[in-house]
């Protein structure tokens, strides 16, 4: 699902149903920008047991960044409704490279094409994988805590990790908007990897720049605390955020999905137990 306009908040409330353990609540705005260059979507199989939701932000700079993120949703949708995912990680990275040569095709070569970043989260019982390359983000929060997020693919937390600026720093930074990482270009891209098994209520959230820059973590547990997430709590905090975007505010894209099951541990299968030997998130290279 996707905005195209200033009131193009949008949940899909069958998507909230109490009969799925898995509970999703989305929603996107156009912010003060001329045209929606996010994209955001959320899809489930046949029998309701895996999901995959990937939140897609194209280049602002570039030209048909709109194109671009429709081109990473459309490669998702293709794939994940292709058959049964038997690797999930070794899924979510084949999306972003075959998501990557899609959007290079656009503009006849590599030199020439628009870019896009992506955040995906794949979802099979209480089993958690996701991949994310450039800034869109990907929160894990437990017991109402956020616990952790992606690390974005940006020259100024590239500096971060070397020493060279302080993390707080990074949002005030002009070099926060600069990627050395993306789908599109020269350069193939290494998604970022992780997986989780989950407990009741542990959420997740994916979002685009647009958000997170502009709403807190705190924020979003709070929120969620006073408004049922099968309601609208991701519209009112995309309102928040399109509300301190102002006129000059980015496009905005969030999705929030929390697994709503006391199940959780009975249902852990063998994989689902390998889950927790590996650290919460690693870098794996990429297959070309």
């Amino acid at each position: 699902q996707q905005g195209n306009g200033r009131d193009a908040a949008v949940h899909n409330p069958s998507r909230g149903q109490l009969t799925m353990p898995w509970q999703f609540s989305i929603a996107s705005d156009i912010g003060g920008r001329r045209e929606q260059q996010d994209r955001i979507d959320t899809l489930s199989s046949a029998n309701g047991d895996t999901h995959l939701v990937v939140v897609a932000d194209g280049m602002g700079g570039h030209r048909d960044g709109a194109i671009a993120a429709e081109k990473v949703v459309e490669t998702a949708r293709e794939y994940f409704n292709a058959g049964p995912v038997n690797e999930p990680e070794a899924f979510l990275e084949h999306l972003c490279l075959e998501s990557h040569k899609a959007i290079n095709d656009l503009g006849g070569d590599a030199k020439r094409s628009p870019g896009s970043t992506c955040v995906m989260l794949y979802l099979h019982g209480p089993e958690a994988y996701w991949a994310h390359v450039g800034d869109s983000r990907m929160y894990h929060f437990r017991d109402g805590e956020l616990i952790n997020h992606t690390r974005d693919h940006s020259v100024a937390q590239l500096m971060v990790s070397q020493g060279k600026l302080d993390a707080g720093d990074v949002a005030s930074s002009s070099l926060q908007n600069q990627l050395y990482m993306r789908l599109g270009g020269n350069n193939t891209p290494v998604p970022e990897l992780g997986a989780s098994v989950v407990e009741d209520r542990e959420f997740f959230m994916l979002c685009s720049d647009g958000f997170w820059a502009k709403v807190t973590p705190k924020e979003v547990t709070d929120c969620l605390r006073k408004n049922p997430l099968e309601g609208d709590a991701a519209r009112q905090l995309v309102e928040l955020a399109r509300e301190r975007g102002g006129s000059d505010g980015d496009n905005i894209s969030l999705a929030i999905t929390r697994w709503e099951s006391g199940t959780a541990r009975r249902g852990r299968g063998l994989l689902a137990r390998l889950i927790l030997l590996f650290p919460w998130q690693r870098r794996r290279r990429a297959r070309v």
